[in-house]
């Protein structure tokens, strides 16, 4: 089990995630989500929103929720309302979002995109990953919190399906890359032991699975 604790703000929550290293395979996943995130991104400036403890290897600027996580990175962050962001129009090429939609009420996240449109530059990508509520995930997940293999869970608005996902970016980019991600082997995820990191390879090979939604979106040149 792990400390994680949340609040709520404005609506949306804002936690303290729970330490993933604690879970290998689940941390190596993430390592693969963040490569995948990576392909998609064009070279320049990157913004990540609510990076949570560690912020994306290609992020050069973070905006975080929780204030203490803004004191542990190395990379120039600071804590804010992802619904009215603090930074100029035009001021990045790539913006990231990974798995924290969910926690913004459904009212709030057009706003969220439209900000984030607000501040890329023409031709600018937005890389969103967030967990789908296929069957799989919704069986698996409810069992382990009645078992008490997962902590409070504070995902009080639900997580996007991939239509949800795909509409929300559609209204302020064009949709460059859409892709469902999970394998059944996300039950041994949870498991505390170094030996389910070597069941990554296999975890790859059996990617049937809906948990995940990766959309990228790319924001129109000026005038088209």
């Amino acid at each position: 089990m792990s400390d994680a604790t949340w609040d709520v703000q404005d609506g949306a929550i804002v936690e303290r995630p729970r330490n993933v290293r604690k879970h290998p395979l689940l941390h190596r996943i993430y390592e693969r989500h963040d490569e995948l995130l990576a392909e998609q991104l064009p070279p320049g400036r990157t913004l990540e929103l609510a990076f949570g403890q560690h912020m994306h290897p290609r992020a050069d600027v973070g905006l975080e929720g929780w204030p203490s996580n803004v004191e542990t990175v190395r990379k120039p962050a600071l804590a804010g309302d992802a619904r009215a962001l603090p930074f100029a129009d035009d001021s990045f090429d790539a913006l990231i979002g990974r798995r924290f939609l969910h926690h913004v009420p459904p009212a709030d996240r057009p706003e969220i995109i439209r900000e984030a449109a607000r501040v890329l530059r023409p031709a600018g990508r937005i890389a969103l990953l967030e967990g789908t509520p296929g069957l799989y995930r919704k069986l698996t997940k409810g069992a382990a919190f009645r078992l008490g293999l997962l902590e409070e869970d504070t995902d009080i608005y639900g997580h996007l399906s991939e239509t949800a996902v795909t509409d929300l970016v559609s209204e302020s980019f064009e949709v460059a890359e859409k892709r469902t991600l999970g394998s059944p082997l996300m039950l041994a995820s949870i498991s505390e032991s170094d030996a389910s990191a070597r069941l990554l390879d296999l975890y790859e090979r059996t990617q049937f699975v809906k948990w995940w939604t990766l959309v990228v979106g790319e924001r129109p040149e000026s005038g088209a």
